[in-house]
């Protein structure tokens, strides 16, 4: 059995080949590797990791969270004009203006009270006590549609800020223990309304779960002299980095895709962050939350703020190390987790980081125009290319200009899906319509695995969408963008590409003719491209098609 405990070094972020906490890195030829356990210091619990084999890492998606319901997307009272109707507020930003970016109210449903009187001592032996505490809410947009993954790294900064301020109201109040900051992102992650809001709980004691971490950093740093934290240095679990903190996939990730955002510079406490930290911390954020949408398909998620309990002697602050937890909800809690205690993880930490260091976010367009930003990548939103008012003549005419304009920028559009309406009864409900996509769109499948050969794939899922329909009238065809953005780099000739090479039947026709005639492959690759200089096919191709023509010969005869 392989066993391992958390760790690593945080400054230098490399991977040791002295520590006792560097990861394990799975056998590129073992293709089906047994279960095997971690245990996660932090928590003292151990993590059983069985390797889904029915799909890859890179497959796995959650349930999305986009509102498709148009009743979720009316006003709420956390909407701004709706202040009235919303439960008392405790402090805005800005300050005291009507045009507010970010509200803090008390909880409508709080989980705790805040007039009950107040507990300022908690007997040992005492096993109920009065339901005091202070449970507020942190509206991140006035916007009801806009949720955190889509504000700017300093409106989320902003986010961060709000909460330091509301830990610094609450630090006077002796009898609050703990000050637990998290946010519920959907409805199966808890949030009770889709209007995107953060959550601030302070208790009057120490939770066991928060009682039971410090207790295992304590004794990481009296065993090693060091922070179990900063002693994290395994570069195959890291996914990003910022000036002030670094994300990576925790090596006893508990749930798939489990992610820390941790602070390089050691610290105790989270509300001792300062504003440029804080900026800094959103940037991160977002990113982070982004190719968690991207990749994962917008799951539903929970973060955490694991910070130290207050009012401490002070010996916490040399082995305790606040850290943000992201979840995604992608698999369901059994009666494994809850008997046990012990975690069932389909996904290698490792490959889970991987997967996520290698996302692509997308570059919009209203972001390229933002001032002083900076694309990671050439990934942008092709919407404007593809916008037109223009009545096609035909529907060959308009699949001809879209896939023309494609080339021009890099890729290559193909017909995903086809529809003529039907006929007679199969046409109720039924519209003629044409769905055009990249060529890297959908996945690939494999059908006898037996048989299969192990090759790549282009296939990423690419959301690149258009849809064509016949006018009203029904003299001509249109074309609207239903997603104008790629998950992946585009190329810079379409030369060489299966799809743009492509031959159409006159040109197989002619491919068969010069054949028997004898005529050699690259003298018929440029017969093609002389009668028709925007042809593509490579002499690869020519190949292929010759003997396809020559196995249907063969099949016919």
């Amino acid at each position: 059995m392989r066993t391992k405990t958390v760790g690593g070094k945080k400054r230098c972020l490399t991977l040791s080949a002295t520590s006792p906490f560097s990861s394990i890195t799975p056998d590129s030829d073992d293709e089906d590797p047994n279960p095997h356990l971690r245990k996660d210091i932090i928590s003292n619990r151990w993590v059983i990791f069985s390797q889904d084999r029915t799909k890859k890492p890179c497959e796995f998606k959650g349930k999305s969270t986009f509102n498709t319901n148009p009743s979720r997307n009316k006003p709420c009272i956390f909407c701004i004009g709706y202040e009235d109707e919303c439960t008392p507020e405790i402090f805005r930003v800005p300050f005291d203006e009507l045009n507010w970016k970010i509200r803090v109210v008390e909880h409508p449903y709080p989980a705790l009270s805040r007039y009950v009187p107040e507990l300022h001592s908690v007997p040992p032996e005492d096993t109920v006590l009065d339901g005091f505490g202070i449970h507020d809410v942190v509206v991140e947009s006035p916007v009801h549609s806009d949720q955190l993954v889509e504000l700017s790294p300093r409106e989320i900064g902003e986010v961060f800020v709000a909460f330091i301020n509301r830990v610094h109201e609450l630090l006077h109040l002796g009898s609050i223990k703990y000050i637990q900051v998290f946010k519920n992102h959907g409805a199966s992650a808890g949030a009770s309304m889709s209007h995107s809001h953060s959550q601030i709980l302070a208790l009057p004691i120490i939770p066991t779960t928060v009682s039971a971490r410090i207790s295992n950093m304590k004794d990481y740093f009296y065993q090693t002299g060091k922070c179990c934290i900063c002693d994290i240095q395994c570069e195959d679990l890291l996914i990003d980095s910022s000036t002030y903190f670094f994300s990576l996939v925790p090596f006893a990730a508990s749930y798939p895709f489990e992610i820390w955002i941790i602070p390089r510079n050691h610290s105790a406490h989270f509300h001792e962050l300062d504003a440029e930290m804080a900026f800094d911390l959103g940037g991160l954020m977002r990113q982070t939350l982004r190719k968690i949408s991207f990749q994962l398909n917008n799951p539903p998620f929970n973060f955490m703020v694991h910070t130290s309990p207050l009012h401490g002697d002070g010996s916490e602050l040399a082995y305790s190390h606040w850290f943000i937890q992201i979840v995604p909800q992608l698999v369901p809690t059994t009666g494994v987790e809850l008997g046990t205690g012990c975690h069932v993880n389909p996904v290698l930490p490792e490959d889970a980081a991987k997967v996520l260091r290698e996302v692509i976010v997308p570059v919009f367009a209203h972001e390229r125009r933002t001032i002083g930003f900076l694309p990671p990548s050439k990934i942008v939103d092709y919407s404007e290319a593809f916008t037109t008012k223009e009545v096609f003549p035909t529907r060959e005419y308009l699949l001809n200009w879209a896939r023309a304009i494609g080339r021009e920028n890099g890729f290559t559009v193909i017909i995903q899906r086809s529809d003529n309406g039907g006929t007679g009864k199969k046409k109720i409900g039924r519209k003629t319509t044409v769905i055009l996509g990249c060529e890297r769109s959908g996945k690939y499948r494999q059908y006898k695995d037996a048989l299969a050969r192990k090759t790549g794939t282009k296939k990423c899922g690419c959301p690149f969408r258009l849809r064509g329909r016949p006018v009203r009238n029904g003299d001509g065809w249109k074309v609207n963008v239903v997603c104008g953005f790629h998950n992946h780099e585009v190329i810079e000739t379409a030369i060489g590409s299966t799809y743009a090479g492509r031959l159409s039947g006159e040109e197989k026709s002619l491919v068969d003719d010069l054949t028997k005639n004898m005529v050699k492959p690259k003298d018929i690759l440029q017969t093609l491209k002389e009668r028709n200089e925007e042809n593509l096919t490579s002499i690869k191709q020519i190949y292929n098609v010759r003997q396809q023509l020559k196995r249907s010969r063969f099949i016919e005869s």
